[in-house]
């Protein structure tokens, strides 16, 4: 079989493919920030990025090879990827008020990228080569990309369903430009069913949650389970047994039970299921250690991006992560240094951890890391120096994230024949592009809650008391003050921790994980998400795996989108004028 290499027109970049790349990577990021900041959670954006990538090269150029498209995926997906790892952590510093140099923020996020895609890249042959991970989302991926007809149409699928998601944003918008309401925001079920108030029955009417439900499918169910646990099951019996303090009003009484109860559980649970799943991958983590050696010799080549490069690369982002801590509070040198040290090694060890669990799995615990990461720091930091130990977690998160997807990258590539270091060098060169996108968009958000007329004051634009509720941020937050004020609910963790544990012993990958997170996510966002799951089980059992595959998942992709850009939109409209 003839080497694909070897003739000219099937490059595996070329600036055009490299700057489509870049361009599907900032609108995927745009998007998937305001996706995270709204339901806590994201979605894979390799598909969406490989569909794009199909539909642009060609409905628009008229050409594109599938290791060029690869490429295409591989930029994209590198810029997009560090998006969970910024919104899940550095939102909470806005939202507690507190005073940082987005500048410096931004120099951890870009140096824990780079560390994580330089971390991982010398283990791709043992994890691809020698212990052949399957990486589900990897094998999907390179299924898109040998299939150029059914790609593009995807891609008008995902354009039909950007253009219904965002027309009826649009629509639900029509009050704040002085129209009627046609579309409301969110409904309320409780009346129809005569509940009390306390059940949380509200729904959001928001496409992207439907769209992101329907692509998760049916691991999107315990998601559902987890939200249905806490508000409908926990909230009703703790009220009922007459367990809230006297001084808490009617109208309080489940977010009283949230603050206190399923939101520390679900914590808990979140912890507990992340420890455990490196529990269960320790002899996988054993082998791939031993393969640093036997990276050494397999880097030498040209086809793999060589040590000395590597090394070069890691040892000027850990310098780029040192002056990041230390310039962002009043430590030390000496401290900044040894804390960068630390984390370095910690999110080497998770970027390992998390890699081996989405190869055997496609599941990436990364909340539960960065929320390990920057509870330990508070250990050590005082209350003074949580800008730091936020900071370092968005690092952490980041690399984590770059890890998981490099080598998911790299699978596909080896699936459809791609060069190994020309996709490294490439996510080397672009990782750091998605913070500054990711940060942009959250400052953007931020500033676009427009000003209280009573006091002159500009809103908060997410956040609680807001519509976008950033959950995973406010949950980071409540873990911060509980450590720092010293009022840890100890009991509560460690319930929630046994619980996670034990549900991540079952055959669900995550288990453990996903419904602690569920724990404390926004209900009224949870529903129309687990509304998306139902119906990708209804339409996988009725049209078949290849009908939700190649019909609903690009469709739902488009949903996705539609609605991110357009409150995007708006927030540059409220922001600017």
């Amino acid at each position: 079989m003839n080497n694909p290499h070897e003739n000219s027109e099937y490059k595996d970049y070329t600036p055009l493919g490299v700057a489509v790349g870049l361009f599907i990577g900032i609108l995927m990021t745009a998007s998937f920030s305001y996706a995270a900041l709204v339901l806590g959670f994201s979605t894979n954006g390799s598909p969406v990025a490989a569909v794009l990538g199909w539909g642009i090269m060609s409905a628009i150029f008229k050409r594109g090879t599938i290791i060029e498209n690869n490429i295409i995926q591989t930029v994209a997906s590198g810029v997009n990827t560090s998006t969970a790892g910024v919104i899940f952590t550095v939102p909470v510093l806005l939202i507690r008020g507190a005073e940082f140099n987005f500048w410096w923020v931004l120099a951890a996020a870009v140096a824990g990228a780079i560390l994580g895609v330089g971390f991982i890249i010398p283990l791709r042959k043992q994890m691809i080569d020698v212990d052949r991970l399957r990486f589900p989302s990897g094998t999907a991926i390179a299924s898109i990309l040998r299939s150029p007809a059914e790609g593009l149409q995807k891609s008008k699928l995902l354009l039909w369903g950007g253009i219904i998601s965002a027309s009826v944003y649009f629509i639900i918008k029509f009050p704040t430009m002085g129209l009627p309401q046609i579309i409301p925001a969110s409904f309320d079920l409780n009346p129809l069913f005569h509940l009390p108030d306390y059940i949380n029955n509200i729904w959001a009417v928001s496409l992207l949650s439907l769209g992101i439900g329907f692509i998760a499918g049916r691991n999107g169910l315990f998601v559902l389970a987890g939200g249905i646990l806490a508000y409908w099951l926990i909230t009703p019996v703790i009220i009922s047994l007459g367990m809230i303090p006297p001084n808490i009003a009617e109208a309080d009484f489940s977010s009283f039970v949230h603050s206190a109860v399923t939101r520390p559980l679900g914590i808990g649970m979140l912890i507990g299921g992340s420890l455990m799943s490196i529990v269960l991958i320790i002899p996988a983590i054993k082998a791939t250690f031993k393969s640093f050696s036997y990276s050494a010799v397999g880097s030498s080549g040209k086809e793999e991006l060589s040590l000395s490069v590597l090394y070069k690369v890691i040892f000027l982002a850990f310098l780029l992560f040192v002056a990041s801590s230390y310039f962002t509070s009043d430590i030390s040198l000496p401290t900044a240094i040894l804390i960068s040290i630390v984390s370095t090694i910690w999110l080497m060890f998770a970027g390992i951890i998390v890699s081996q669990a989405t190869g055997m799995t496609d599941w990436t615990p990364i909340s539960g890391m960065s929320l390990i990461a920057v509870a330990i720091l508070m250990l050590f930091l005082s209350s003074d120096e949580v800008t730091t130990a936020v900071l370092i977690g968005a690092a952490v998160s980041v690399a984590i994230a770059e890890s998981a997807d490099m080598m998911q990258d790299l699978k596909t590539g080896h699936l459809v024949g791609s060069m190994p270091i020309k996709q490294q060098t490439l996510q080397l060169l672009v990782a750091g592009i998605g913070p500054v996108i990711s940060l942009s968009v959250m400052l953007l958000i931020w500033n676009s809650g427009g000003i209280d007329p009573a006091t002159g004051n500009r809103l908060p634009g997410f956040g609680p008391g807001t519509d976008i509720e950033a959950p995973q941020a406010v949950a980071l937050g409540a873990t911060i003050d509980s450590v720092v004020d010293g009022n840890v609910p100890a009991d509560k963790f460690l319930a929630g921790g046994i619980i996670g544990a034990i549900l991540s012993f079952t055959s669900i990958p995550g288990l453990g994980v996903i419904m602690g997170i569920a724990m404390y996510l926004s209900m009224k966002y949870i529903l129309p998400y687990g509304l998306g799951s139902i119906l990708s089980v209804i339409f996988m059992r009725w049209k078949g795996k290849h009908w939700v595959e190649n019909k609903g998942i690009p469709f739902s992709a488009g949903l996705i989108l539609g609605e991110a850009l357009m409150i995007i939109v708006f927030a540059l409209i409220t922001v600017f004028g």
